[in-house]
């Protein structure tokens, strides 16, 4: 009888894993689209671009990527699905404090307007499912591998990237964002990609360690100049946030502990 691998382990290959290229892709596009809106974003006025191609974007990130949460959902939240989790729910957050003259509401705060999108689909995604079960193997599946749980927040660092770069000069940004879209891109991918636990630990740590340094180096670097900025403070604070998404590791350690606990049983 053939036996089923363990999860937890380094090396084993959990269900849904090894992605097909469809799948791979499905999971980029989220860091693909929001690294689109960031470059254009980025464009310098004098450039001679149509600005409605800027709104397109930022349209495509408020109501599009929910579409991709709402497709995992009905599809049992594979493991490609986790970061549009993550960024619906942050950036609903996010957007409830945001004003957007020229596009929506005028200069009113989104307020709880920004939750519309997420409350649609999850409306959508049970009337498909007409369960809770999918909801139940989103944990589970975190359960039976931890990474998928710093993946999920993965899906809120380009909304990081575009903050810790807010205000700064737009073609100073253009070139980072350009590196940041190629950088997450491939971390996604290779995640998605990968088929151990070791692979895709590696693929998120390279991601998000280098994602985080450029998202704090650079702005640091060009508000040092004036002083608004002090270099220790940002470093440690780029620290504190890789440390917090890497935090589900613990869920990982607590299961191989209660693994370990019923492999030697009852003690006589």
């Amino acid at each position: 009888m053939d036996t089923v691998p363990d999860p937890s382990s380094a090396n084993s290959i959990v269900p849904d894993s090894r992605k097909s290229w469809t799948a791979a892709l499905g999971g980029t596009a989220l860091f693909i689209l929001w690294g689109l809106a960031m470059i254009t974003g980025e464009f310098p006025h004098e450039w001679a671009f149509p600005i409605w191609i800027q709104g397109v974007f930022f349209v495509g990130l408020i109501f599009v990527l929910p579409v991709g949460m709402c497709i995992g959902w009905i599809g049992g939240f594979p493991h490609w699905s986790y970061p549009y989790v993550g960024h619906v729910l942050i950036f609903s957050l996010y957007m409830t404090m945001v004003a957007t003259p020229g596009f929506l509401f005028d200069r009113e705060m989104w307020g709880w307007r920004a939750w519309i999108p997420f409350l649609v689909v999850s409306v959508i995604a049970l009337a498909f499912t007409r369960s809770l079960k999918p909801i139940s193997k989103f944990f589970t599946n975190i359960w039976d591998d931890w990474t998928l749980l710093t993946f999920g927040m993965f899906g809120f660092m380009p909304l990081l990237v575009m903050i810790g770069f807010d205000e700064v000069d737009r073609l100073y940004s253009l070139y980072f964002m350009v590196i940041l879209t190629l950088l997450m891109s491939g971390a996604a991918w290779s995640y998605i990609r990968a088929d151990t636990q070791r692979r895709r630990i590696v693929a998120l740590f390279i991601g998000i360690t280098l994602a985080i340094a450029v998202t704090v180096i650079a702005p640091s670097l060009y508000w040092e100049k004036n002083g608004w900025v002090f270099p220790m403070q940002t470093a440690m604070m780029g620290a504190i946030i890789v440390l917090f998404m890497f935090s589900p590791a613990v869920i990982g350690l607590i299961r191989r502990t209660d693994r370990d606990i019923k492999r030697l049983g009852p003690q006589n």
